[in-house]
């Protein structure tokens, strides 16, 4: 699944700090990334966050690279990484291309497991709304932060199930839950969906988990 390779780039990413400069603007400011091109969601990015600039270049050049039979190396995938303004912490971000160079859909990790918060506080902790708005930009201009998490608690939430795999078994045992929605119609023909991968060692209780590793994303498209 295409959430795994984000799952392993979230955990495999360390933090750095880049020179750029967010500027501050609003969802209606700009084209946001679903139906445009590659290098028109990567320039809204970065007017309003902050991007890890030495990765940008060479995922934006590697997906025009073909092998000997025309087909593209990357997959028309780009990966981005980048921060919020005024917060330390790293998103990846991953953009699914056309063939046309438009984007098709578009990955996001998130900063917390959505599936028990509550509260709008928490909600803001995850960084829902700040990247759903700059994901979107123009194409939902009057996104509103309470009406977005209002729409995750009530009709993203009931739509998710759990799946649990047993990878191993005994004291060290290997388990992971992963716990998904499917795309639920969100604005203007885009539709939003949600997973959280959870895994760990010992028992097959998530609640008495050793050495566990999370993982959370959304997917606009």
């Amino acid at each position: 699944m295409r959430w795994l390779r984000l799952c392993s780039l979230v955990l495999a990413l360390a933090a750095c700090a880049v020179p750029m400069r967010a500027i501050a603007v609003g969802p209606a400011d700009g084209p946001g990334c679903l139906g445009v091109t590659a290098e028109a969601c990567v320039g809204w990015l970065r007017a309003t966050m902050i991007l890890d600039e030495r990765f940008v270049a060479e995922a934006m050049a590697r997906r025009h690279q073909t092998d000997v039979n025309g087909r593209p190396l990357s997959g028309g995938l780009v990966t981005v990484y980048g921060r919020l303004p005024q917060r330390m912490e790293q998103f990846v971000i991953l953009l699914h291309l056309r063939p046309d160079d438009t984007v098709r859909s578009v990955e996001s990790s998130l900063l917390r497991n959505l599936i028990e918060v509550r509260t709008e506080e928490v909600y803001d902790q995850s960084g829902l709304y700040e990247v759903v708005w700059r994901l979107l930009g123009n194409r939902c201009p009057v996104i509103a932060k309470l009406d977005l998490y209002r729409f995750f608690e009530n009709s993203v939430k009931p739509r998710i199930t759990h799946r649990q795999e047993d990878l191993s078994t005994g004291i060290n045992g290997l388990h992971r839950l992963v716990s998904h929605s499917a795309a639920v119609p969100y604005c203007s023909g885009i539709t939003l969906s949600y997973t959280n991968f959870f895994q760990w060692r010992g028992g097959k209780n998530p609640a008495a988990a050793a050495r566990p590793k999370q993982f959370t994303s959304i997917e606009l498209q």
